[in-house]
């Protein structure tokens, strides 16, 4: 519709100031729901951004003999590149004369090659040049306590061609172990676990892995149950 003149001849309409009103605050409103809009767009884009993030997965799992799992599935930067990996803890506490349950954890690297030049062969088998050096560091980060960080030489091996598996380990019966420090920190509201491996002849070059671990804690007390 269109706006009656409010000023002619120089003659000013009574209604002048009404409809000036009326053209300030339909102009305000205007601009208020312009910013409405806008700051509802970021919201959305930001909102987007975050669902865009790939998220890891979690599988509690329980064999036949007793044996728990609890793993970690995710696609995470390594050397800068997306690469899968599957961090699995496990906790085995069958015990007998002939046979020893384990606990502790693997980190297992999807597609290894594109990682080069990280040398994944130097930590492969019992001969291994990896052997006697620390060269994985794990630390555990809990919110209000001072952060557990330890070194430790880790096993290797090739599950299936491409893959490489790094693991820590130690017999379940045993009362003190490293490996069974870091089940009980992760099981006492640890918020990360974080896992450095450095290259043998390259210490720049590391490969670095960030599990969150925020809200698993009962999932961790569950993972050693039985344990004495």
């Amino acid at each position: 519709m269109r706006q009656p003149d409010v000023i002619r001849n120089n003659y000013r309409s009574p209604y002048a100031n009404h409809w000036s009103f009326i053209v300030l605050t339909v102009s305000l409103s205007r601009s208020l729901i312009a910013t409405f809009v806008l700051a509802l767009a970021s919201g959305l884009s930001m909102v987007v951004g975050a669902q865009t993030t790939p998220a890891g997965k979690w599988t509690a799992e329980r064999t036949e003999t007793g044996m728990r799992s609890l793993s970690y599935d995710a696609t995470v930067p390594v050397l800068g590149k997306p690469t899968r990996v599957t961090v699995s803890f496990y906790c085995d506490t069958f015990t007998s004369k002939m046979v020893h349950g384990a606990l502790g954890f693997d980190l297992f690297v999807d597609k290894v090659a594109a990682l080069k030049p990280f040398r994944f062969d130097d930590f492969e088998g019992p001969d291994a040049l990896s052997n006697g050096k620390k060269l994985m560091r794990v630390s555990i980060i809990r919110p209000g306590k001072p952060t557990y960080t330890v070194n430790v030489n880790p096993s290797g091996s090739t599950p299936a061609e491409g893959n490489f598996v790094f693991g820590v380990m130690e017999v379940s019966k045993l009362a003190k172990s490293t490996p069974r420090t870091m089940l009980q920190m992760l099981a006492d509201g640890a918020e990360r676990f974080e896992i450095t491996i450095t290259d043998t002849k390259n210490p720049k070059l590391k490969l670095e892995i960030v599990v969150p671990v925020a809200g698993k804690e009962a999932d961790f007390k569950t993972l050693m149950t039985g344990l004495k």
